[in-house]
């Protein structure tokens, strides 16, 4: 049929229009994907999925390819844009073994060949990423004056910034393993690299103990102490605290502490972490004893006394071959912690997922405080804060 100059003028503006409309509303979804954290609802979507916790379904079988009815997982849940995600690993150690290791298979980026990177990766995504390096980066390892000492070539940061690292603390019995001045040393190679150091071997003062860190315009403190070789000076450490929570929106402790191969805490250990936190501290890491510990929550804020060992060649032992790294995310109204079990094979860190993740986990919720057993148990603690 003939179609009139006017009619066909006014298909064409509507055709227009059409797909204006339509570019709008891809516009709008790309770039306000998401408002807040995502409601929970009901969607049907196809995928290739691993276990590491975030449905019903445990074992090999969930990490085939299915369509997934029900609620959204939380694996892919969005955080708002108030939330801020936090990393921690436990301790790092890259002489001895680890070294020999890396040298044989003529990479530097070795220990994270299973792991991969830790900011966007296998443990999600997350605004910063803290561990503890296990002794001081040097360019020259001097004569050993004790049977264990460590000292890091410089080389290896650069690969730590690389795989997500943004701060590690040298708060441990290892820092000063080249002398005062090796660790000063180690402090100006790590900044070098764009990492930032916290903590000191000895010193508890918020000169030697803190760092800030910035993360969707929030302001994280970090403090590192360590109390394996001496007690903690609460003067200093209290000065510190206080300096932390007038600079800072949240405040993170990181410890150095408690008996190594043990998988609980000494009453020294839980009396000082209930001390940070009733100094202002919204979370309590710890590291050294080389073994998970058991977590606990105090007023609301976590406590995870050891994370274990992340990168390291204690190989002789079941334990030292298995981890932990902890997920914080913090909101003006909650926390959430997220407990993600590793196992470490000749220095190589990798995420445990199915019957053995479970396996660590069940392990975990058993040395904790019964009333979390639950929640450990399915790998995330929801705290109001």
């Amino acid at each position: 049929m003939d179609i009139t100059p006017v009619a066909k003028h006014h298909l064409i503006y509507a055709a227009l229009a059409v797909v204006c409309l339509a570019g709008l509303a891809g516009f709008f979804v790309l770039v306000f994907p998401w408002h807040g954290r995502l409601a929970e609802q009901n969607v049907t979507i196809t995928a290739t999925v691993p276990d590491h916790g975030q449905g019903s379904c445990r074992g090999t079988g969930c990490a085939s390819t299915a369509a997934y009815s029900g609620a959204l997982p939380a694996a892919v849940t969005r955080l708002a844009s108030t939330t801020t995600t936090l990393l921690f690993v436990g301790d790092m150690m890259f002489d001895r073994t680890v070294a020999t290791r890396s040298s044989a298979a003529k990479s530097t980026a070795y220990p994270f060949a299973r792991i991969g990177n830790l900011k966007q990766g296998v443990f999600g995504e997350h605004d910063l990423v803290i561990g503890n390096l296990e002794g001081p980066v040097t360019s020259v390892k001097k004569p050993e004056p004790k049977s264990i000492d460590f000292s890091f070539k410089p080389e290896i940061l650069s690969v730590l910034k690389a795989e997500g690292l943004d701060a590690v603390s040298q708060a441990n019995n290892h820092s000063l393993d080249q002398g005062s001045s090796g660790a000063q040393e180690s402090l100006r190679h790590i900044a070098l690299f764009g990492l930032t150091p916290f903590g000191s071997e000895l010193k508890d003062d918020a000169t030697s103990s803190l760092a800030m860190l910035e993360a969707r315009g929030k302001k994280i403190a970090l403090l590192g102490f360590n109390t394996t070789d001496h007690g903690l000076n609460r003067t200093l450490a209290g000065q510190a605290m206080a300096q932390a929570r007038a600079a800072a929106d949240y405040v993170i402790v990181f410890m150095h502490w408690g008996q190594e191969y043990k998988d609980k805490p000494n009453a020294d250990q839980t009396a000082l972490a209930h001390w940070f936190i009733d100094q202002g501290a919204a979370a309590v890491m710890g590291s050294h004893p080389h073994w998970m510990e058991s977590v606990e929550t105090y007023r609301g804020r976590p406590i995870v006394y050891s994370l274990g060992n992340f990168i390291f060649d204690q190989d002789w032992s079941r334990e030292t071959d298995y981890g932990l790294v902890a997920g914080l995310a913090l909101s003006p109204q909650a926390s959430e912690l997220k407990l993600f079990p590793i196992k470490i094979i000749k220095s190589q860190p990798m995420l445990l997922d199915g019957a053995e993740r479970q396996v660590r986990l069940d392990r975990l919720a058993k040395i904790s405080p019964p009333e979390l057993s639950t929640a450990i148990a399915q790998g995330v603690l929801a705290l109001p804060l």
